[in-house]
């Protein structure tokens, strides 16, 4: 159902504003060139582009911190961050502000063909990288980016592991394409537990930027992504959450441990009221520390009576003894819908908790990709409702 905007505002829609409600994680491109020609590409990156000037990505992180307060989780992104030579600098520089979780969103292909350059971007305080990894099967890869990734997505998740690094498999679910292969995506990082700490199943999304795969194309809204998750795998769509995630139509998460090598939702033993009980009022904070990994959020967080009571619950998946849960493997299974211009919903853009910076403010990735990405000089005043109707 097409929602409209409000004809007339006095700040661009879907900017996020001090004093207002701050994201959980940011994007900050630093370039929209790249080495790959992607038929699902939603900035229209070319290889022909150039960088954005380093001064520029500096004050897009001094602006992001100014919002937050506090340093969030930043993904730097492109086109393909990693074509910048410059990008150890650009880590220094955000890790310098106080920037703790930066992870790099890759195409994996300089990750896996030059040795020892993860490395560096990790000595400069880089911790993790968003993997692009839309499936096993090479005609997977050939509609989605035009060309057969498989042995270098595979290379490069082999050398995030020996870097010692963790990766999320971001992969876009995309209807008659790889919509089928979701519980092998999950057993390939099932197998691969020790690098792969998430995987984000979000829908492919026609957005301002080319999308060139035309037949079979329809979106999947969130829970059309859960009811897939659930048919491949033991993973329920029960056993998601999506209450503090900014809108409930847009994200949900299900932490799944590994347990004599089978699957436990967290969500299936937890009661889920008892988990929004444990976030509180604080909950922003605390689902923060979840980037920080499972060593930093336990030690701020298991400390008391709400967590150990939720470890009680859960001590089944632990062999009935809740101590077991500080040793357990785990992985975060994620479900991300997007919306297209079309169906652009103010409630859920004003509950938006994933930001994307750009020269004119801080905005929510969906208003930005569908109202300003080309066309930065038009504000909310000049958006009539027949525009997305």
């Amino acid at each position: 159902m097409t929602q409209n905007l409000p004809e007339t505002s006095p700040k661009l829609f879907g900017q996020f504003l001090p004093k207002e409600k701050k994201p959980f994680m940011a994007m900050v491109e630093v370039t929209n060139r790249c080495n790959m020609a992607c038929p699902i590409c939603y900035s229209d990156a070319s290889p022909n582009i150039k960088d954005k000037p380093i001064a520029e990505v500096t004050r897009a992180l001094k602006q992001l911190l100014e919002l937050t307060e506090t340093p969030i989780p930043l993904q730097i992104s492109g086109g393909e961050p990693t074509l910048r030579d410059d990008l150890p600098q650009i880590i220094a520089i955000a890790k310098q502000m106080g920037y703790r979780n930066i992870e790099v969103i890759s195409n994996g292909i300089r990750i896996a063909s030059e040795p020892g350059y993860l490395d560096t971007l990790k000595q400069e305080g880089l911790t993790a990288v968003y993997l692009q990894f839309d499936g096993l099967q090479p005609e997977t890869t050939l509609a989605i980016r035009g060309q057969d990734m498989t042995a270098v997505r595979h290379k490069a998740v082999e050398v995030i592991g020996t870097s010692e690094l963790c990766c999320t498999l971001a992969v876009v679910v995309t209807k008659g394409v790889n919509d089928h292969e979701i519980g092998d995506i999950i057993n390939f990082a099932i197998k691969n537990i020790t690098v792969v700490r998430a995987i984000n199943f979000q829908s492919a999304t026609r957005l301002t930027g080319r999308f060139n795969i035309e037949e079979q194309y329809e979106g999947y809204n969130l829970n059309d992504l859960l009811a897939l998750i659930e048919q491949q795998t033991s993973i329920g769509a029960d056993t998601f959450i999506s209450e503090h995630l900014g809108h409930n139509s847009c994200n949900a998460m299900s932490p799944v441990f590994l347990v004599d090598n089978a699957l436990e939702p967290l969500f299936k033993h937890v009661n889920k009221d008892g988990a929004l009980h444990f976030l509180g009022k604080d909950s922003r904070e605390k689902i923060l520390s979840t980037f920080g990994g499972k060593r930093h959020f336990f030690g701020r967080h298991l400390l008391s009576k709400e967590a150990w009571k939720l470890i009680a619950q859960a001590a089944p998946i632990f062999g009935n003894n809740p101590y077991n849960v500080l040793k357990s493997k785990h992985i975060l299974i994620f479900a991300k819908a997007f919306m297209e211009k079309t169906a652009l919903d103010p409630e859920r853009i004003a509950n938006c908790c994933y930001a994307i910076t750009s020269e004119k403010g801080i905005f929510s990735f969906c208003a930005y990709n569908n109202l300003y990405r080309f066309n930065d000089e038009r504000d909310n005043e000049n958006i009539k409702k027949d525009d997305i109707s």
